[in-house]
């Protein structure tokens, strides 16, 4: 026993040994300077964090896949019979359906016009296909998490530890703490010491930043008084007015009008000419000349706008939207869930700590 954990020790000292001259190596030289493999995943650790995380998904996916083959093998040769059946066996014994479920999901879609064409018999043959797949795919997984908890599954490649980046807030920075556009006070939190800030690199004309929006708002309606969420421009250079939308937004916001200049572009994402925007603007700033005065000297703008493209390039920012949950980074138009799932995970870090 001794000797075996002697071997396992020997063994790690040499891969950490390794990892580390291979941080040391030079990844390329310019101009005769050596820029090491540490600098670059250092510069660029979040493009780094996604790559190693596909290849530990490929790796875990054949490992689960491996499992559930030798799983089946056996519970076959228990059986005398052959692995499909014994499966089939298996799952009709677990994967229990109820009829209410089924008139719950049938009720659910009914006015779905690719399912309403269905005959009734056939709604239900479809929807009972469904919850059985749905039930086997989580009896599997329940599977493997006893494969891994007995220890006859173990994934011995390393999980790649999620980077966090260190995101300073400034004062320039546009913040809210709920889902009012008139919500930029603190709401049981000031902005520097919420459990959860959130900051999200985006811009007006980006399709994908308009769809996540209802997900914003639920996440600040259900976190009100533990969150902020920041937003900060990332104007792409294919989009020709998502650089005067931000000016315009910039010059509401000096006014305290910020967010509903947002929600307003947002809104109507097809009209963006300066002649829209006056439109929005308009209705919302108290003191129209001063607006006005604003969006026609842009360039006093360039420099705030600039410095927050700037910052979300230095953490890997390379699209939009963006988000940095507690220096976390998120990147799309992601479902509620996922936003859910690592501030319940922040928040239960910050419970424990």
């Amino acid at each position: 026993m001794k000797l075996t954990a002697l071997r396992c020790l020997v063994g790690l000292t040499a891969i950490v040994l390794t990892g580390l001259a291979q941080a040391a190596e030079p990844a390329f030289k310019v101009y005769g300077t050596a820029v090491t493999m540490e600098e670059v995943a250092k510069e660029k650790q979040g493009d780094f964090y996604e790559i190693e995380k596909k290849k530990y998904e490929l790796i875990e996916s054949m490992a689960f896949e491996k499992y559930l083959e030798k799983f089946w093998e056996k519970k076959a040769a228990d059986q005398k019979t052959t692995v499909s059946e014994a499966r089939r066996v298996y799952m009709e014994k677990n994967a229990k359906i109820s009829e209410s479920e089924v008139r719950q999901m049938v009720d659910k879609y009914k006015d779905n016009p690719q399912f309403a064409k269905f005959s009734k018999d056939e709604q239900q043959k479809q929807v009972r296909e469904f919850l059985r797949d749905r039930a086997s795919r989580n009896i599997e997984m329940d599977i493997i998490k006893q494969g891994k908890k007995s220890g006859d599954l173990a994934i011995s490649f390393p999980e790649p530890k999620e980077p966090v980046f260190a995101i300073v807030l400034k004062d320039t920075d546009q913040t809210r703490y709920g889902p009012g556009m008139d919500d930029i006070k603190p709401l049981g939190c000031e902005r520097k010491a919420c459990p959860i800030t959130i900051v999200e690199y985006s811009e007006f004309q980006c399709p994908f930043c308009s769809k996540v929006m209802p997900a914003i708002k639920r996440i600040l309606t259900e976190y009100r008084g533990k969150i902020s969420w920041t937003v900060r421009d990332f104007p792409l250079s294919f989009h020709d007015r998502a650089r005067p939308a931000a000016v315009a937004a910039h010059c509401a916001g000096d006014q305290g009008k910020y967010w509903g200049m947002y929600q307003a572009m947002f809104d109507n994402q097809t009209e963006l000419q300066d002649e829209h925007l006056k439109k929005y603007a308009l209705k919302l700033v108290p003191n129209k000349p001063k607006w006005e005065e604003c969006f026609k000297n842009a360039s006093a703008k360039y420099a705030l706008i600039d410095a927050n493209m700037e910052s979300g390039m230095k953490v890997g920012v390379s699209g939009t939207p963006a988000f940095f949950i507690n220096g976390r980074r998120l990147s799309g138009a992601l479902p509620y869930e996922e936003f859910k799932r690592v501030i319940d995970d922040e928040l239960s870090r910050r419970k424990k700590s």
